[in-house]
């Protein structure tokens, strides 16, 4: 899911006169803006080299179509807590950390409970009223790894139980289901289908102060909130790569996802599948920005065969210009070669700042053809959050 590091990324390289090595990367991977940023502010906890990061919420969803048996309203307390601890400091080439990442959502009825969040048909994207919503756990650790910085910052290496959302494909304005849009499709690619609570391993490196090159290599033997190192005999990996590069002095981000897929059936059988996700992000003046993706898959398995989408965020407000109005369209093409009809996605949604620690975030989404199929009712699903970040 989203993390405040990335959603600053290019703010940062924006407003910095004089880019330092290994500013991208820390952009990616830390909570706080770098030292020696005009923005920052050294707290207690960060002389310890303690990063932090929660977003708590309360959400209801409605829906006016839901799947066979499953209510059409849910409530629902949810948690994204995230920590970077320095283990050894190195001022010259950024030390070694640890990392952990915790993720939960609790049912507050007995209409809400962990198997009755499938609110709608649409595979493609909202199978699940919100993205940070998967399986039925309550409580998991998406990542918990070590990160090591090398090579005076420019380079990094992450290792253990990796959560890839966490760095690849991280569009600004459109990664962050806490505070922005939370339909599925909108959050990362829906072809990349990038893996997280599984053994993998993150290699980074800066190339120059605008551009930055990641590869990664992850199991797919776990399901989500399951045992990483109990692989139940599956052999599915994932290698995935990126190349980034900013333009106009950070206020445009351009990505390259292209990947590989080994996928493990289970029944003696094994197929593989490569493909092209991308994404471009720009910032038109300080009351707009916004952002499209696209992704493309070979053979059509283990996630969309293909999916478009695009968005923006617009400040309608001058003074309160930590509101914005988000505004999101796709349109995406299932994982089966019979899956020939395309399924279409709205949403709408509003950020409104009320103090420095709570927001209102009501939303709607529409979502046409669901599952691929015009036989399917159309759906809208309504809905609020009130979230706590700290």
């Amino acid at each position: 899911m989203a993390l405040a590091g990335l959603m600053t990324l290019p703010v940062i390289a924006a407003e910095a006169s004089e880019p330092t090595a290994g500013e991208i990367l820390q952009g990616i991977n830390m909570f706080t803006p770098e030292e020696g940023d005009p923005a920052y502010k050294v707290k207690a906890n960060e002389q310890y080299g303690t990063q932090w990061a929660v977003d708590m919420a309360y959400g209801y969803w409605h829906s006016n179509n839901t799947s066979p048996d499953v209510h059409d309203n849910a409530n629902l307390f949810l948690i994204h807590a995230q920590l970077n601890q320095r283990l050894i400091e190195d001022n010259m080439n950024g030390g070694t950390w640890l990392r952990v990442e915790f993720s939960g959502s609790w049912g507050l009825d007995s209409h809400s409970d962990k198997t009755s969040r499938m609110f709608s048909e649409g595979t493609g994207s909202a199978t699940y009223p919100h993205a940070d919503i998967y399986g039925g756990h309550e409580g998991v650790l998406p990542e918990l790894a070590l990160m090591q910085y090398f090579n005076n910052k420019r380079s990094c290496i992450i290792a253990g139980m990796v959560n890839l959302t966490n760095y690849f494909d991280a569009v600004g304005i459109a990664n962050d289901s806490f505070s922005s849009f939370t339909n599925d499709g909108f959050i990362n690619s829906s072809v990349l289908g990038l893996p997280d609570a599984n053994l993998g391993i993150v290699l980074q490196h800066e190339i120059d102060s605008a551009s930055y090159a990641m590869f990664a290599a992850s199991s797919e033997a776990t399901g989500y909130g399951d045992n990483p190192f109990k692989f139940h005999g599956n052999d599915s990996f994932l290698m995935v790569g990126e190349y980034g590069r900013m333009l106009a002095d950070g206020a445009t981000t351009i990505r390259l996802n292209p990947f590989y897929r080994y996928i493990d059936n289970m029944d003696g059988t094994s197929s593989n599948n490569v493909g092209l996700a991308g994404s471009i992000e720009h910032e038109v003046c300080d009351s707009l920005s916004v952002y499209s993706r696209a992704g493309w898959a070979a053979r059509q398995e283990a996630g969309n065969g293909f999916d478009f989408t695009c968005g923006a965020n617009v400040k309608l407000i001058p003074s309160r210009e930590d509101d914005f109005l988000g505004l999101a369209f796709g349109v995406f093409k299932g994982a089966s070669p019979v899956d020939n009809d395309r399924e279409y996605v709205a949403e709408a949604m509003y950020s409104l700042q009320l103090n420095d620690y709570f927001k209102l975030v009501p939303h709607i989404q529409y979502i046409a053809n669901p599952a691929y199929d015009p036989d399917n009712s159309d759906v809208v699903i309504m809905g609020v959050q009130g979230v706590f970040s700290f």
